[in-house]
């Protein structure tokens, strides 16, 4: 049987300049590269080296043009006009003519059976666009922020509706986004709930003495790892005022190690030092996504605090270390943390509970067995199954 050929169209994916981008990207694109020919495009804003501005904007200009990851998989960056805070529906345009252009002239005659894009607006705008451009079936997957951030902006979201009631499917990766997805107009036939997955063999159970000897840890305290973007969305401070919390009521004060990097670093590094938790505290700074692992290995549990998600990738990643989640109320909680067994979801999103549930949590006992079993369930490899049957019946179709 002939192999499937996906294109994959998406803004988050790894690059030189931002190598922290879409890992669940990435993944997603190995585990598809076992069954079909994968190519992936990521749309990148254009921006001149000569235009003052933010730093943060100027690193697009490092982003490079083409590569090959994983040894077969061909990427490609091409650039989109995008002007920063201004004209947000501009970017589904300037978007779909760029994938059109780089398809033409950077993929010699190849052609997808099908396109996969991921977020609803711009990219699965785009995806859909260059989709009826060459008759060939779209799968837009929704991860949280598209449906939370464009549906309220005038034309961008009246261009997300569109994306959401022309795809071919569109794929939720959490049972709240899917609902979301609907009433935004995606009908119930082409809506599909597939969480993300994660990856066994680079996330595994480990001893977690070693861990912490390896990691300089101290052997004889709880600890809590984040793991994220230190962004005002996935809200840190509020881990911290937990511990503030557990300190006035004379309570043991657990290690909490933030691993991850941003905008916000300097702000929480101001706010631990006010606050008096420079001993309750360490932020490790970005690193790289096999290092995770290990710090999760040393932790007694996964924090993570935000206001709000799609599909967090850590939850199976902590997950499959054994490790158990706590985690606020966001829309895919429930899915991840459907047992107690497996963590604690925390309502409501204050540093009280977040304080009473790591109180709890230090009292129980989690069978890191039962919860990397769970997480084996929700691998990569079978996710790919899934999204192959589903990509295989549109192509047939």
């Amino acid at each position: 049987m002939k192999r499937l050929k996906i294109l994959m169209l998406t803004r988050l994916f790894p690059s030189q300049a931002f190598p922290a981008f879409g890992t669940f990207c990435i993944e997603r694109a190995k585990a598809l590269a076992v069954h079909a020919d994968v190519r992936v495009m990521v749309p990148t804003p254009y921006y001149p080296k000569w235009l003052p501005g933010k730093e943060d904007w100027k690193k697009w200009t490092r982003v490079e043009r083409q590569g090959t990851v994983e040894g077969n998989i061909r990427v490609t960056y091409p650039r989109y006009t995008s002007v920063p805070g201004t004209a947000t529906w501009l970017q589904g345009v300037t978007m779909a003519r760029s994938a059109r252009r780089d398809l033409e002239s950077n993929y010699g005659g190849w052609q997808p059976d099908v396109i996969d894009g991921h977020f609803a607006f711009p990219d699965g705008y785009a995806a859909v666009q260059l989709g009826r451009s060459i008759d060939v079936p779209v799968v837009v997957t929704c991860h949280g922020s598209d449906l939370r951030q464009y549906p309220g902006i005038l034309v961008a979201g009246a261009m997300t509706r569109w994306t959401l009631r022309h795809a071919d499917r569109v794929i939720s990766v959490s049972s709240d986004l899917m609902r979301r997805s609907i009433e935004l107009g995606c009908s119930t036939a082409r809506a599909v709930f597939l969480t993300n997955g994660v990856d066994p063999a680079k996330f595994s159970v480990r001893v977690q003495s070693e861990c912490r000897a390896q990691l300089g840890l101290p052997l004889d305290r709880k600890i809590g790892v984040y793991v994220g973007f230190l962004i005002d969305r996935k809200d840190q401070s509020l881990i911290l005022r937990a511990l503030v919390e557990l300190r006035r009521q004379g309570k043991t004060v657990p290690l909490i190690v933030l691993v991850g990097d941003g905008p916000n670093r300097q702000r929480i590094e101001g706010e631990v030092v006010a606050l008096g938790l420079q001993n309750d505290v360490i932020l490790t700074g970005q690193r790289r996504h096999d290092e995770v692992a290990l710090w999760m290995g040393a932790a007694d549990w996964l924090l993570l605090s935000s206001s709000s998600e799609g599909w967090a990738t850590v939850y199976f990643e902590a997950m499959a270390c054994g490790r158990p989640v706590l985690t606020s109320n966001v829309s895919s909680a429930n899915d991840a943390i459907n047992q107690p067994a497996y963590g604690s979801v925390v309502e409501p999103r204050t540093a009280a509970a977040f304080a009473a549930a790591m109180q709890t949590a230090a009292q129980t006992t989690y069978d890191e067995n039962a919860i990397r079993h769970y997480a084996e369930q929700n691998s990569w490899e079978k996710w790919a199954d899934n999204a192959m049957q589903l990509f295989t019946r549109i192509v047939k179709r």
